[in-house]
Formats: structure tokens, C-alpha cells, sequence
């Protein structure tokens, strides 16, 4: 660390920064000699080889007190503080009893740790059981008493309930192993070799303060941050030790030269990331600023500005107030927009749907994390991080521990959440696996879209089955949805794309896996010889309009009591077209007395009703955009002249708006408008698309 800081400040102060030509000195109080402080010190003097007119006088000291005391006698002109020391000496707080006004900020160097080690083998559980211990709190005076008295006043502990004592950090080792110290706290950059020393051997372990207390430090000094000690820093060390971290500053007199000022801020830039001890949370500013609550020396302050530190603090805190806000509402208003896309989308995809809350959780969770930790938990200090820590933590529960309640709570939702997510991710994995297995490699029943979906059983079912196995008829996959596990699906059709699913209720879980919404149309059947059927196909009619919502999907259902049949309709939609009910018995009784009148009409009807070779069907399609306007007499008269071209079809009816207008003369109907269908007579559906192709009218 002295190598690489004296290489750094040779290079600063070579290249101009410092441009007296008489020699100028300077003393430095640091710490005990033993200490990191002494160490930084004498690196920053030793670069006074390469830079002959600067002297820099390294002092030792007991600590951040007696420096700062050594400023205000003018007995040294830098020093080296913890700034919680250095934020009470400004404002004449704690053991100060004047302000120091006349102190200035050059940088934060690192981040010093808290560590707090109990001598082996005694076993301490809680804080309150320091209380009857003797207690090493470090120099008099120093930065090591200062948070220790704060530690132990946070947690309600009196000086009268222990026996502090004072010892240097060397002492401090030799009190441990001898016995005479129960607790020690050592505040210093990690690794520390006093601390390396005690855990080599053994002689002592680390405690950890619980988070509570820890939110209670933060919260009474703004100087105090949490950091981790990350594992297998020191010896014998197996996890990662959370604890109260305070900033090292360089400190200076206010009187000292801009020149002098910006060369040690340049010195501190260029030598931070080569300081091998923590550089600590660092919050929403650049580290250099980070825990100064002074003002700063012109000189450094004019570095930090054209390095452009403010501007990039100004940025972080704009996109942390505002930035992040705006996006996540502009996300929610796409997604407001956008509502009927993603929700098609996702009921198409199980596992989208899945995966994407599993994401919302973690995305909004680590949000709330970083926002209501980031001062003073290290794990949550920028949005990044907070993502990362968020993760950490869902996956591994405690593993990145949030110190306040509000991040304890978020944490426990994000994990419940996260369990259910991820149980609901498995099994939908291992449904599509099942489903793959018994469907013996077929197209999955989950990728089915445009098929046939056909609601209960009864005998007219087989029929329907070859019906829509006609040649003459495009080939669409059909699924069939039975209350039963045995398979309703004709021998001869077993394997032909025709799928089966069974539950003991049909609705909407069923429907959902059916994908109702993708498909071509759906037919109800009712269950024969059941009083309930009738009631049970409207109850099947609604839960297919909720799932469909606003998606049209075609429904044909039956209805066995024809009175019943007009309830249903009403319930199809009130005329939209989409649901048509067809009660057997109706039909029967209507063409039982038509034949009556006219004798000969049941083949006509056989014929129409009837898919094949030689025989002739009514089809329907949506008029295309360069008939709209025309009428349905331009269409018959069409009709009549591509007869001659082979094409041979009879137009018979107009549907509109769930009206059905059978032969209508242009009186009735005027001109065809957007979304009318025409039904026509004819041989197949390409008849009828081969008539829109002609375009010789008008």
C-alpha cells in the first residue's frame, strides 16, 4: 500500500500542482505506528524524494481526536480522521467542546470497519451480555472510543455496566491473550493486522452486531455506514461480518494552499484504488466524496469539479429521485395501453406468464430494497448492487440480510412469493412433459391454435367427428372436453390430430388449457337424458366469453328444452352473432312442418346438411372491402354470370349484427357494410372465395 501511494503522490507532485520553488512542510498526524493511519502517513512523506520543496512531518498520535486537536493548535497543517470525529470537531459536538471552523476536507481515502472481537473461549450471545466485561475501547481520545461508546449506548448499556479500558492496538492483543480484556474494538481499514494477529492464533473470535442495532447507528450519526467483511478476510474468519463503517478523511487546515490542496485530492484519486483496505459503501456519491460533511479545501473542490464528482453525483441523485420513478410509470402506462396484447399473450403462455412474475417480484422488490436500505445497508448502496443483493437474497434467503423492518418485510414477500413462483414454474414444466408423454409426442395441447373445440359428449358427437373429417373440409386439429376419463374419440379417428382432455367440472381451468381463445369455434354439446344439461351449457357460455373476453371466437351450443333457447341466447351475447343455440327438438318440430307443407323437402335439407362429394352445403364469409357499398342483388347477379367460369353458387342470406336476412331485397338491406356475412349455396368454401375474387362489378 506505501509503495503504490508513494509512486501515485511522486507523480502528482512531479507533474506541477505544487509550484513554490521554496520548500514547504507540512506535518501529518496520523494514528499509533502500528496502525493503517502511520502506514498512509509516512507513504504520503516518503514522496517528498521526488519533490524536494515539499516536506511532509509524519506525527504519531492516539487517533481522529487528537489530530484534529493538533489542527486547531496549528501544531500540524494535515491529519488523517474518522469523519464521524471529524463532523462533531466542526460542529462542537460530543467530546469537542468549541467548533473547529478553521478544518477543511481534501478526500475520503477508505472506508474504516468497526471490528468488535470477544476473547475465546467466552461465549457472548446478545449485546446485553457485554454488561460486567472488561471492554478495550481502544486510545483515549481516539476514533476507536468514540464508536465504541456510541455502539454501547445504542443498545441501552451505561459506562457504569462495564469496565472500559484504554489500550493501544499492540496492547490490546497482549490484553486479550493474557486474559485481562474480555472485548476489544479495533476501528481500521481491513484487513488489519492487529485483528489478522488475534484470529491467527485464535485467541479471539468476532461478534456481530444484530441489524437493529445497527439501524439505530446509522440513524443517530449520518457519518456511520454498514458495511460487510467479507469472508476469509482475516484467518479462521467463515462468513461475512456486517458492522458499522465510518470514512477515513484527509484532513486539512484552512489556510492551506489551493495548489498544495488540488495536488493531495489528485494524490487521493489515483491512489484510492490502489489502497489495499476497504473502500466502503459509497452511497449515491463518488467515493472521494463519500461520508464529508465539511466544507472542502477550494484546491481539492476545483479538482472534483472538473473531474465532474458533482455533476456525477447530481446525475445519480436525479436518476434515483426521478428517473427511476418516471420509468417504472412509463412502463405501467404501456402496459395500461397495452393491456389486451399482454393479456392475449400471456394466456397463450404458461410459462411466460410465469417467468414474468417471477421477474415483477424480483425487478420491484430489489426497488423497495434499494430505497429503503441504501443509506446504510452496504448490500443494497446503488440500484445495481440492490438487483444483484435481491437475487442473492430470494435465492438464499438471509444471504444479503435488509437491516430495516420495511426491507425485512419486502425479503419475506419476495421469498414467499418466489417459493409459489417457482413451485408453479415446476409444475407447469412437468404438465408439459405429461402432457407431451400421453399425447405420445404429438403437437402439444398447449401450442393448439384455429382447432375445433367441442364441450361434452353425446351421440350426435361421432357424426360431427366424420363431418369435420370430410375431405371437402379444411383439416383443423380438434379437441374434445369431456367430464370423463375414458376417451370418447371414434377408432377410425384415433391419431388424426383429434386430442382429448377430461375434468370432473368443466370450467374455466379446463377452458384456459383448451386455449378456447385461439380457437377456430367451439360447439357445447349437451349430455343426454340429464335434467341439469341446459343450465350446465350456459354456465360453459359464460365462462368462454370471460376467457375470450373481447377476442371473437364463434360458439355453437345445443339446448334440449326449446324454451330454454331463448334465455340462452340472451345470454350468448344480446344479438352479437358470436353465439348461435341450436335446440334439436326446435329444429325437428320446424322441419317436421315444413315437409308436412311440402312434401320432398327432407332430402333438400339431408343434401345441405350433408358434407361430400355431390352434395351441395351453405357456407359463409365475411365480405371483403371492395364489396362494401354493393348490394345483395349485384352479388346475385354476379353469381349468375360465373356460371359460366364453373362456379357455381346461390346466394341466400346476409348476416348482420346477429340478424339473419334470408333473400333480402335492397329495400330491406340496403348496401353491404363492413363485417356482414354472405351465406351462400354452393360446394365448397372455395366457391365462395373464388366469387369475391372476381371483380368486374362496377
Amino acid at each position: 500500500m506505501s509503495a503504490l501511494i508513494l509512486i501515485v503522490l511522486a507523480f502528482v507532485l512531479k507533474s506541477g500542482y505544487c509550484n513554490q520553488q521554496d520548500t514547504i512542510a507540512l506535518n501529518l498526524a496520523t494514528g499509533n505506528e502500528k496502525g493503517v493511519y502511520f502506514s498512509v502517513g509516512k507513504a504520503i512523506a516518503s514522496a517528498n524524494v521526488q519533490m524536494p520543496f515539499l516536506k511532509i512531518n509524519v506525527l504519531p498520535s492516539q487517533g481522529s481526536r487528537e489530530n484534529l486537536l493538533l489542527l486547531s493548535q496549528n501544531k500540524a497543517s494535515l491529519c488523517l480522521a474518522q469523519s464521524d470525529i471529524v463532523n462533531d470537531a466542526y460542529q462542537g459536538l460530543g467530546m469537542f467542546r468549541t467548533k473547529s471552523s478553521g478544518i477543511r476536507a481534501i478526500a475520503s481515502l477508505y472506508t474504516e470497519a468497526v471490528h468488535i472481537l470477544v476473547r475465546n473461549p467466552l461465549h457472548i450471545r446478545t449485546i446485553e451480555d457485554f454488561k460486567g466485561k472488561r471492554i478495550c475501547i481502544g486510545p483515549e481520545g481516539g476514533g476507536t472510543e468514540s464508536n465504541a461508546r456510541a455502539v454501547l449506548e445504542s443498545a441501552g448499556i451505561t459506562e457504569a455496566e462495564v469496565n472500559l479500558q484504554h489500550f493501544a492496538f499492540d496492547e490490546a492483543i497482549t490484553a486479550i491473550k493474557d486474559g485481562t480484556v474480555d472485548i476489544a474494538f479495533f476501528t481500521t481499514g481491513f484487513p488489519s493486522e492487529v485483528v489478522k494477529t488475534l484470529m491467527q492464533d485464535k485467541a479471539a473470535q468476532f461478534y456481530e452486531l444484530n441489524p437493529d442495532l445497527l439501524e439505530r447507528l446509522v440513524s443517530r450519526c449520518p457519518s456511520y455506514v454498514i458495511i460487510n467483511i467479507p469472508t476469509t478476510t482475516y484467518p479462521n474468519q467463515t462468513e461475512d461480518i456486517t458492522t458499522i463503517g465510518v470514512p477515513a478523511l484527509l484532513i486539512c487546515r484552512d489556510d492551506l494552499s489551493d495548489g498544495t490542496g488540488s495536488a493531495l485530492a489528485q494524490a487521493a484519486f489515483l491512489a484510492q484504488k490502489m489502497i489495499h483496505v476497504s473502500q466502503g459503501h459509497a452511497d449515491d456519491v463518488h467515493p472521494l466524496l463519500n461520508g464529508i460533511t465539511i466544507p472542502i479545501n477550494n484546491g481539492a473542490k476545483q479538482y472534483f469539479v472538473a473531474k465532474g464528482f458533482y455533476r456525477g453525483q447530481m446525475y445519480a441523485t436525479l436518476a434515483i429521485r426521478y428517473c427511476i420513478p418516471l420509468f417504472i410509470l412509463a412502463l405501467l402506462v404501456l402496459a395500461v395501453i397495452n393491456i389486451q396484447r399482454i393479456r392475449l399473450f400471456f394466456y397463450r403462455r404458461e410459462i411466460a406468464r410465469v417467468l414474468a412474475a417471477l421477474t415483477l417480484v424480483w425487478f420491484f422488490g430489489s426497488i423497495v430494497l434499494y430505497y429503503v436500505e441504501h443509506r446504510i445497508n452496504e448490500n443494497y448502496a446503488n440500484i445495481l448492487i440492490s438487483f444483484w443483493s435481491g437475487l442473492v437474497n430470494w435465492i438464499n434467503f438471509g444471504a444479503k440480510e435488509p437491516f430495516t423492518t420495511a426491507g425485512k418485510a419486502t425479503s419475506i414477500i419476495m421469498t414467499a412469493f418466489g417459493l409459489g413462483g417457482i413451485a408453479w414454474l415446476t409444475g407447469e414444466i412437468a404438465s408439459i412433459f405429461v402432457h407431451k408423454k400421453l399425447l405420445g409426442g404429438k403437437r402439444m395441447i398447449s401450442k393448439l391454435e384455429h382447432h375445433y373445440v367441442i364441450i361434452n359428449w353425446n351421440s350426435k358427437g361421432p357424426g360431427i367427428i366424420d363431418q369435420l373429417r370430410n375431405p371437402e373440409i379444411e383439416k383443423r386439429p380438434i379437441l374434445i372436453i369431456t367430464q370423463s376419463k375414458d376417451s370418447p374419440i371414434p377408432v377410425k379417428h384415433e391419431g388424426n390430430d383429434i386430442f382429448h382432455l377430461f375434468d370432473y367440472s368443466i370450467g374455466e381451468d379446463i377452458l384456459r388449457k383448451a386455449n378456447v381463445e385461439r380457437a377456430h369455434s367451439i360447439c357445447v354439446l349437451a349430455r343426454e337424458d340429464d335434467s341439469s344439461a341446459d343450465p350446465e351449457t350456459v354456465l360453459i357460455i359464460l365462462a368462454i366469453k370471460k376467457i375470450c373476453n373481447q377476442i371473437q371466437v364463434p360458439i355453437v351450443a345445443e339446448i334440449h328444452d326449446p324454451d330454454k333457447a331463448e334465455l340462452a341466447r340472451f345470454v350468448g351475447g344480446l344479438g352479437t352473432g358470436l353465439v348461435e343455440i341450436v335446440s334439436s327438438k326446435l329444429v325437428a318440430q320446424n322441419l317436421l312442418a315444413q315437409v308436412v307443407v311440402t312434401p320432398g323437402l327432407t332430402n333438400v335439407y339431408n343434401d345441405l346438411l350433408t358434407f361430400g362429394e355431390n352434395s351441395m352445403e351453405i357456407y359463409g364469409q365475411k365480405v371483403p372491402k371492395q364489396l362494401v357499398g354493393k348490394t345483395f342483388d349485384d352479388i346475385v347477379k354476379l353469381a349468375s354470370e360465373v356460371r359460366a367460369k364453373g362456379i357455381y353458387l346461390i346466394p341466400i342470406a346476409i348476416s348482420r349484427n346477429g340478424n339473419a336476412f334470408v333473400n333480402p331485397s335492397t329495400e330491406a338491406v340496403g348496401k353491404f357494410q363492413e363485417n356482414d356475412v354472405l351465406f351462400a349455396i354452393c360446394d365448397s368454401q372455395k366457391n365462395l372465395q373464388s366469387l369475391f375474387k372476381v371483380s368486374n362489378i362496377g
